[in-house]
Parts: structure tokens; C-alpha cells; sequence
């Protein structure tokens, strides 16, 4: 009997400031209503494989052999926890190029899965698209980054769609005005960060390390923009003494 090459792969962004964001995978499954956007081979099948705890007899699926939307929410946390652990496990490599990072298991089989890690990347594609999204998964990899991330309503747009965003608006701007430029670089970068503006400085830094997976005082390029804000400025608590007004002249165009 010969034997077959097998290997699955999953993309990332290489320059993502975070590692795979599962929870917030778990999160949007919560709000999964339509399971159709699940797409199993045999929905009937998998599931009972998937979720070897729930009495199959029970039905798994509806009439029309579609899944029903509670038991396809449990096999995508399953899908999710495997997924995990698999790209966290010795059978998973990455490698990286064209600025993604792809995750790669696979081997020699002689009809079975050559790992388990294989078969978990495979089932991730099961999953909505919008769940592999939110992780910081991109499933179709074939268009360069940020254009493949920021071109529909099925895919976030990505850090670097904001950053050229502002790039264009202020680069193509014969002036910039203080204030409206200020609030309309935030409301940017509210696309794809937690909006800045009106914040409580302390509460704004601990909300971006505990989502963002990164303390910015122990980074030394992020350091350089945060404000002082452990230190009261007049006894006011809520604003950082690295704050100040900043004088600018002209403004973007809308």
C-alpha cells in the first residue's frame, strides 16, 4: 500500500501584534444564529464525532438534514479548543512569507489523518468565516494582506488598511485643522482598535494590554507613546501628564 503526503495550513498575519485571539472565537459563536455558515461535509457525521457526549438519536439536524444552530455553536468550540491546542503542539510548524505566517501540520498516511493537529486545522475551515476572521485567521490567503482582510463586509479590516488610511488623508491634505484632525485620525483608528477618544488614560492602557496581549511599557517602541499616566497632573486623576495640546494648522478633507 503507498502512501500520501497530507498537509493542512492556516494564515496568519506575521506583524500581528497579538497571537490568535480564540476567545473572541468563542465570543462571536455565542451569537451565531444561521448554521448554514457552518460548513461540514456530512453535518450528521461529524457532529456525532465531534460531540461524542450528546445522543445522536436526539437529533443532530432538523428535517431538512440541516444542522441545528445549539449542537453546530458546541462542535465549533470543539473545532476551536482543537485548533488551539494544535498550533500550540509539536505536530504544527509555521513559516513565514508574503507577511503571513502559516501554520503547517501534515505527513505520510496511509489512509488515516497523519496527525491530529492535520485534522484540526482541516475541521477550522468548517467554522464561519467571520468566527476565523475575529481570531485573526485570513482564509483566503491568495490576495496580499491587508487588501485581502479590508475588501468586504465578511473580513475586519486590518491595521495596516488604517495606517495607510491615514497616510493617504494626511499626505493628500495641503492642511491639516488641530481638532478635527486629531478626532478624525481616532475615529480611524477606532476601525480596528477600541476608539481612543474621551478615555480615562489609565483605563484605556490596561483595556488595550489585557486585549491586546501586550504591556506597552514593557515595549520599547510602544513606550515611546504612552503617556505618563500614573502620575496626577494638578490632582486630576484622569489626565496623564504625557498629555498636552497639540497646535496644528489646516485640516483634512472629508
Amino acid at each position: 500500500m503507498g502512501a500520501s503526503m497530507l498537509i493542512a495550513t492556516i494564515a496568519f498575519p506575521a506583524e500581528s501584534a497579538e497571537p490568535p485571539n480564540f476567545d473572541r472565537g468563542r465570543e462571536l459563536l455565542e451569537k451565531i444564529e444561521d448554521p448554514s455558515l457552518f460548513t461540514f461535509d456530512d453535518p450528521e457525521a461529524e457532529l456525532g464525532e465531534m460531540l461524542p457526549d450528546v445522543d445522536s438519536e436526539s437529533g443532530l439536524v432538523d428535517q431538512d438534514g440541516e444542522v441545528l444552530v445549539e449542537y453546530a455553536r458546541r462542535a465549533g468550540l470543539a473545532i476551536i479548543d482543537n485548533l488551539e491546542m494544535a498550533l500550540d503542539s509539536r505536530e504544527t510548524t509555521f513559516l513565514t512569507i508574503a507577511n503571513f505566517r502559516l501554520y503547517i501540520s501534515g505527513g505520510l498516511s496511509t489512509g488515516g489523518n497523519p496527525t491530529k493537529a492535520t485534522q484540526a486545522i482541516w475541521d477550522a475551515y468548517k467554522l464561519p468565516e467571520s468566527v476565523l476572521a475575529v481570531m485573526g485567521f485570513i482564509p483566503d490567503c491568495e490576495v496580499p494582506l491587508s487588501r485581502a482582510n479590508g475588501s468586504g463586509n465578511q473580513t475586519p479590516l486590518t491595521d495596516t488598511d488604517a495606517v495607510d488610511a491615514i497616510a493617504l488623508g494626511l499626505g493628500t491634505s495641503p492642511d491639516w485643522s488641530g481638532g478635527r484632525t486629531l478626532a478624525w485620525i481616532a475615529d480611524v483608528i477606532g476601525k480596528v482598535r477600541n476608539h481612543p477618544g474621551g478615555r480615562v488614560p489609565r483605563e484605556y492602557q490596561a483595556e488595550f494590554t489585557e486585549q491586546h496581549v501586550v504591556d506597552p511599557l514593557d515595549d520599547s517602541f510602544l513606550a515611546m507613546y504612552v503617556g505618563e499616566e500614573t502620575v496626577e497632573v494638578d490632582g486630576d486623576p484622569d489626565l496623564s501628564a504625557g498629555q498636552h495640546d497639540v497646535t496644528v494648522a489646516g485640516e483634512v478633507p472629508s
